[in-house]
């Protein structure tokens, strides 16, 4: 393996590393979108006449949904899911014990609550499930050091200015990316939130209208890793830059 594809390797482990990490803290808003359905159940179930330590509990449990949130936003792991399973089973378990309680007492079962616990309980069951896909996931961590590596590489590209760094590429199509070429390596950072591309020279192409306008800037369409972005108009600065890194990459193994 030669010193760019281990590099490339590194830091694609750091950028799927990081985007794992934005997506657990995503699903912390399903947290605090049931803790204020729970609040809402509680709430009508206080209407309903119910007080004392079994209104406590329901409190407790939009509580634990709202720190189990917190817990995926602050610390981002495996555990997240398994924490949120946990007191999404307990919703469950409390819900089905106070519908026992009201069977034994001769009253009919409450047809909504039990289709709630049913949808909840389908709920605990996917996130069991996704605690042991986000286990493989986390498997392999970057160390620390990586990721301030990685953390001070993407501010370098987002500041990198293709008149002053022949290295760096400006591309304004949606989402705006900023580019650096390292070696046979692009990487390609967002300029606004975190998304980041690292790609080999065989991922990245950049076409350009061939008429000159005069302006300075042609036409000019993005595909990294086959995705293909709208077009938009790439400065000459740019556009040298990048035929630069295309004219000086080896030239590809003859097929065998």
């Amino acid at each position: 393996m030669s010193a760019d594809d281990a590099m490339r390797l590194r830091l694609q482990q750091v950028a799927d590393y990081r985007r794992l990490c934005q997506e657990v803290r995503r699903s912390g808003r399903w947290n605090v979108l049931f803790a204020g359905l729970i609040l809402l159940f509680t709430y009508l179930q206080y209407e309903a006449g119910l007080r004392g330590w079994l209104l406590v509990l329901y409190g407790g449990l939009a509580a634990g949904e709202l720190l189990v949130g917190l817990y995926k936003w602050l610390a981002p792991s495996a555990e997240g899911a398994l924490l949120d399973g946990l007191v999404l089973l307990a919703f469950v378990g409390f819900n089905g014990w106070r519908q026992y309680e009201r069977v034994r007492a001769g009253a009919r079962l409450d047809p909504v609550s039990v289709l709630i616990s049913l949808l909840v309980l389908s709920s605990a069951a996917a996130q069991f499930q996704e605690y042991g896909r986000r286990r493989r996931q986390f498997a392999d961590r970057p160390t620390r050091e990586h990721m301030a590596w990685f953390a001070d590489l993407e501010s370098e590209v987002r500041a990198a200015d293709p008149q002053a760094d022949e290295l760096a590429l400006d591309l304004p199509t949606a989402p705006h990316w900023r580019a650096k070429l390292l070696g046979t390596t692009a990487v390609l950072v967002s300029a606004r939130g975190g998304e980041v591309w690292v790609a080999g020279p065989d991922e990245v192409e950049l076409l350009r209208e061939k008429t000159d306008h005069g302006t300075g800037r042609r036409k000019a369409r993005l595909t990294v890793c086959g995705v293909e972005y709208p077009e938009f108009e790439v400065a000459d600065a740019t556009w040298s830059n990048y035929q630069r890194w295309r004219a000086g990459l080896p030239a590809p193994a003859p097929a065998v």
